[in-house]
């Protein structure tokens, strides 16, 4: 059986990864999230705000027994307030930080202290974005955090490179471009004084430049199903 822990199956990138990945009947899915959208035998929904980390800590990886492969995707994603620092709203940057990078650091962490040892294939595919590259205003939150999680994520894999050449856990951050997610929406409706790229946002919805979240999950199966056809823990959806 091939094991999944997906953050944030309630809907968008997570929801339809998860959905696809429960086509494969040796497929078992266990899904961090605050609300349950999936029904399916092979399902298991675990209730948990991302914005706790004392609840993320209380959450433990279960042991398996001769499973074919263990797989962590890190996918759930906080835009908060979209606003210049100076004006930002002191929960909404604690909260941000918590989803995006604080939770999946502790999940990682938790992860590789129960499955490093195991002998069958593990991974770890932590979402990132093109936020984690480039400046963008308004939100510092979203690009430092993520920039954050990509960093831990090259860190991680040449920690596994060095450590445990032999049968390393494969850590990728993937950046899956623009995508017709609630996030999006929530971009598309900020202000021009808040956002002086609300009109681009516009533009990729208007000229129907977003990815769906489907064709995502779909370049995700591939990576999974053939790693070792990438050295980088970088990579770009486009490049899958």
């Amino acid at each position: 059986m091939n094991y999944y822990f997906i953050t944030g199956t309630s809907r968008g990138i997570g929801k339809a990864t998860a959905e696809l990945i429960l086509q494969g009947k040796d497929n078992f899915v266990y899904g961090l999230s605050r609300t349950r959208q999936i029904i399916q035998n092979n399902y298991e929904h675990i209730k948990i705000d991302l914005s706790n980390p004392e609840a993320v800590k209380e959450f433990e990886f279960p042991d398996f027994e001769n499973p074919d492969s263990i797989i962590l995707i890190n996918n759930s994603a906080s835009i908060t307030e979209i606003t210049s620092f100076g004006k930002a709203n002191t929960d909404d940057i604690i909260e941000g930080y918590n989803v995006n990078i604080v939770s999946p650091g502790i999940l990682i962490n938790c992860f590789l202290k129960k499955y490093q040892l195991y002998k069958c294939k593990r991974m770890i595919l932590n979402i990132s974005s093109g936020a984690a590259k480039v400046a963008i205003e308004s939100w510092g939150v979203y690009c430092s955090s993520k920039a954050a999680l990509s960093m831990l994520s090259e860190v991680i894999d040449l920690e596994q490179k060095l450590k445990f050449s032999v049968n390393p856990v494969k850590v990728f951050s993937v950046s899956p471009g623009v995508v017709d997610t609630a996030a999006q929406e929530k971009i598309r409706n900020t202000s021009e004084e808040n956002f002086s790229l609300v009109g681009k946002f516009i533009e990729y919805k208007e000229k129907n430049q977003l990815a769906t979240p489907e064709e995502v999950a779909g370049k995700l199966i591939q990576l999974i199903n053939s790693p070792d056809k990438f050295e980088k823990a970088e990579i770009n959806v486009k490049d899958i």
